[in-house]
């Protein structure tokens, strides 16, 4: 397993592709294709450490899979006991904005959720909630941020008062 960071706020310690032109060089639309060196670097197993804001010690694993020759990439999180949280989630390209998306299920009858991104930048990828599908209780943002080749950093982070704080 690959290591990562975890650091939970509750936080955890962890450009579509250019269109072929045809053969009249007329240009064909854009797929919808996650970036490559996201895919690249994300895919495998991960496990690491961290802590929540409390202080509290924090364990957990990753697992993210390519499928659909990269169109999307499945994730699955959970974290060791005592802690129970668990989530699978599809990353994807929405093929109207271009933007990458999280479509998240999680245990504890959290339901599901839909998150944005701008997408991968500076080796960081940001998922905000949106308001078409978020949780009922908070808005919710996760931070995945790479810190080496073989070390990332995830962040979770809620508000239950709309963003203010």
């Amino acid at each position: 397993m690959k290591p990562f960071l975890a650091v939970l706020v509750i936080a955890l310690t962890f450009s579509p592709l250019a269109a072929a032109r045809n053969s009249s060089s007329a240009q064909a639309p854009a797929k919808p294709r996650l970036p490559q060196d996201l895919v690249s670097y994300f895919t495998g197993d991960w496990a690491g450490k961290g802590r929540f804001t409390s202080g509290r010690d924090l364990e957990s694993d990753f697992r993210f899979v390519p499928q659909l020759e990269n169109q999307c990439v499945l994730v699955h999180q959970k974290e060791k006991p005592a802690n129970t949280v668990e989530f699978s989630a599809l990353w994807s390209v929405d093929s109207v904005s271009g933007n990458v998306v999280m479509v998240l299920v999680g245990n504890l009858d959290t339901g599901t959720r839909i998150f944005r991104s701008h997408g991968w930048q500076d080796g960081k990828i940001v998922f905000k909630s949106v308001p078409e599908l978020r949780s009922y209780w908070a808005l919710e943002r996760f931070t995945f941020e790479r810190e080496s080749a073989t070390v990332f950093h995830s962040t979770y982070e809620f508000s239950k008062d709309d963003g203010k704080t």
